[in-house]
């Protein structure tokens, strides 16, 4: 059905690109194919905090807030990218861990 399709669509097999199949055993393939979201959404976090501070320390002096609130304002710019990678990388690595169980 139309599910199947959208699935199919949304179901990135990217770790071919990055991972090639004669490098890595399996279980450290499906081991970096489960966290690599996990990475891709703390480097999004700490590009999120670099950009606040950034513009913190451009700032004049008499700072509106801390840098530690514009840290946590870095961290907050950048989730809805996080969950959206989420929403993408989701369908493959569940897809990718229920494979492994096929044995």
């Amino acid at each position: 059905g139309w599910t199947d399709k959208l699935a199919n669509t949304v179901s990135i097999d990217w770790s071919g690109l990055f991972l090639p199949q004669q490098c890595l055993g399996y279980d450290l393939r499906l081991l970096a194919i489960a966290l690599s979201p996990a990475a891709f959404i703390a480097l999004l976090m700490a590009a999120g905090i670099s950009l606040r501070l950034y513009h913190w320390r451009a700032a004049p002096a008499p700072r509106a807030r801390p840098w530690i609130a514009e840290a946590a304002l870095g961290v907050l710019d950048l989730t809805p990218a996080g969950l959206v990678l989420i929403f993408c990388f989701v369908p493959s690595i569940s897809a990718a861990i229920f494979r492994s169980w096929s044995c």
